[in-house]
């Protein structure tokens, strides 16, 4: 009885279970149906015009000395205090005397050589005037004007071949010619300037010994400088020597004028590149430095009838999108020069709707709003 019981209230439970959800389900609306709406993109363009446009070629680059001097001692001595401070970063003028080696004992060789001489010529002169009285005032005026603490005044103008011979058998142009050589000699004694400039380095100070070939300091000139930029090959055909290029300092505060002064005809392989090299004048007033980088704007030739538009509006390398009813359409142009951001191309009509801004996903058909 009670297992009888236990079944009937199962079956009652589960009947009333079921009743009850039906009864809630018939309580439930049916889903409302949205309507399909299709979404418009919104996408930056720009009407197709064209106009003559200056390809402007933008690089940056070290700025160097053109001249790039070692100084090296042809002489052996000690090394003495010139016109200036023999120091790194010293700056010196074109004709100051950059670096004296000890030349005491050359200079008293040569007043004793130019002594001999004296004697030699004193000695011939009775024969000389007895033998050659038509020549013998030459000679005499150039053994007046030889004085011992001035270099050697030039040998008179002799055209007989026997006064020549004379000459020669008396040992007279012999020691005139080695006399001449001791002076070149006493003068690399003494390193003058060439330019304005500044010392780079300094291997040895005031104090070493010098040998011949020993390097004593490197200079540059400070006027004459020249920027070296890399340019991409491609841009290379628009840049020619002696063209105008604008320099900027980098944060942009201060502008020079420069001309390009050489292309090198090869590439770097590490960096794919030409160097250009241009020509750049420092002044008092907007100094330069070696070591600098620089901006440098090469003003190319006018592109006529073209359109400059930003790199990344293109894709596949000459696609673009346009707008056309409202609907992207893809198009092929003819791209002419590729800058750093931006494309110079032609080949679309004028007045096309042109996509100015990189569309990720995008197909054609889309439908589009256009911001000009």
């Amino acid at each position: 009885m009670r297992k009888i019981i236990i079944v009937v209230l199962i079956i009652v439970i589960l009947g009333g279970s079921f009743l009850l959800t039906w009864y809630l389900s018939g309580l439930k609306e049916d889903p409302v149906q949205q309507e399909f709406t299709e979404i418009t993109r919104k996408v930056q363009a720009a009407k197709v015009s064209y106009s003559d446009i200056n390809s402007i070629v933008m690089a940056t680059g070290r700025l160097g000395s053109m001249r790039y001097v070692d100084v090296i001692s042809e002489v052996q001595g000690e090394i003495l205090q010139g016109g200036i401070a023999l120091k790194k970063g010293q700056r010196f003028k074109k004709g100051d005397l950059l670096v004296r080696i000890y030349d005491k004992e050359m200079d008293y060789n040569l007043k004793a050589a130019k002594s001999r001489f004296l004697n030699g010529i004193a000695n011939i002169l009775p024969d000389f005037k007895f033998d050659f009285p038509d020549e013998y005032p030459l000679v005499k005026q150039f053994f007046d004007e030889i004085d011992i603490n001035e270099p050697l005044p030039d040998l008179p103008k002799i055209d007989s071949e026997k006064v020549r011979i004379f000459l020669a058998s008396r040992n007279i142009l012999n020691d005139y010619y080695t006399i001449k050589s001791i002076e070149i000699k006493l003068y690399k004694h003494w390193i003058y300037a060439q330019f304005n400039g500044t010392f780079t380095e300094v291997m040895l100070e005031v104090g070493s010994i010098a040998n011949p070939g020993s390097r004593i300091a490197r200079i540059i000139s400070t006027e004459r400088l020249e920027l070296e930029v890399p340019v991409e090959v491609k841009d290379i055909p628009w840049i020619k020597v002696n063209q105008l290029v604008q320099i900027v300092a980098e944060d942009g505060g201060m502008e020079w004028k420069g001309s390009v002064n050489r292309v090198a005809d090869f590439v770097d392989p590490a960096t794919q590149s030409v160097s250009v090299f241009v020509k750049v004048i420092s002044t008092a007033n907007q100094p330069l430095y070696e070591g600098q980088y620089l901006k440098a704007f090469f003003n190319g030739k006018i592109i006529d009838k073209a359109m400059e538009i930003p790199r990344r509006a293109v894709f596949n390398a000459n696609e673009v999108f346009v707008v056309r009813d409202g609907m992207l359409r893809k198009m092929t142009i003819n791209v002419i020069k590729v800058n750093r951001e931006t494309l110079i191309f032609d080949g679309l009509d004028r007045g096309a709707i042109l996509v100015t801004e990189p569309l990720a996903g995008a197909t054609e058909g889309i439908k589009v709003e256009v911001s000009i």
